[in-house]
């Protein structure tokens, strides 16, 4: 009897441990499912909306803005030392005054004073273009020429320039010109009038630089802004 007793009681506790068993692996499988991450195809692939926000960050270039802001130049030609010479121009404006030019390199345009403007050689400051301008409504072009004619007679005995040097002053109103000569050095002055902007020019140049040209050459470009 107590045989039977106790194999019926063995049977029921391996029953019992049976289940349990069973039960723990299901659990842990549960749990497993659970914490492992799914892989889905919208988690393995971009988006669309992705792809394009990655395609709307990528720079580009406005090559029109650029064009608009860029400076508007010219090619000038002038003669330095006996030689030929070309170079690209480009337009700077007057701070104080109400014109703009046409800039070669190897100058700097900056502002003497108020009403006046200096373009000084990069190579040596002491050759320079000084500029002076006014419109016709503010004053009149003799009154101008009568003020050229006052300071060159004061810096010496003047001639006038020649037709040659003169030709790349085009369309112009008035132009008178002045030139003190010295041993290596010279002094020269033109007052011009166009598009009603009266412009009064003195330039001091040497034998070494030679850039009476140029200066000219650029003198011929001022505009109003």
């Amino acid at each position: 009897m107590q045989k039977k007793l106790f194999s019926m009681i063995a049977l029921l506790l391996t029953a019992v441990l049976f289940v349990g068993c069973n039960t723990s692996d299901k659990t842990e499988e549960s749990d497993a499912e659970q914490n492992e991450p799914a892989n889905t195809a919208s988690e393995q692939k971009p988006t669309e909306s992705g792809t394009a926000d990655e395609e709307q960050e990528t720079p580009t270039t406005d090559e029109s803005k650029t064009n608009a802001e860029a400076k508007p130049q010219q090619e000038i030609n002038y003669v330095q030392n006996g030689e030929d010479k070309s170079a690209t121009a480009t337009e700077s404006k007057s701070v104080d005054q109400g014109y703009k030019v046409q800039q070669l390199p190897g100058f700097t345009l900056s502002q003497e004073e108020p009403g006046k403007d200096m373009l000084v050689s990069n190579e040596n400051d002491e050759v320079f273009m000084r500029i002076e301008t006014t419109t016709a409504s503010e004053t009149s072009y003799d009154a101008v020429k009568t003020s050229m004619q006052d300071h060159m007679n004061a810096v010496g005995d003047t001639a006038a320039l020649s037709t040659e040097e003169l030709a790349v002053f085009k369309d112009v109103k008035n132009i008178d010109s002045y030139v003190v000569d010295f041993d290596t050095e010279k002094v020269i002055g033109v007052v011009f009038e166009k598009d009603g902007l009266i412009s009064k020019i003195t330039i001091h140049d040497n034998d070494e630089q030679d850039l009476t040209a140029a200066m000219l050459a650029m003198a011929a470009t001022i505009s109003k802004k």
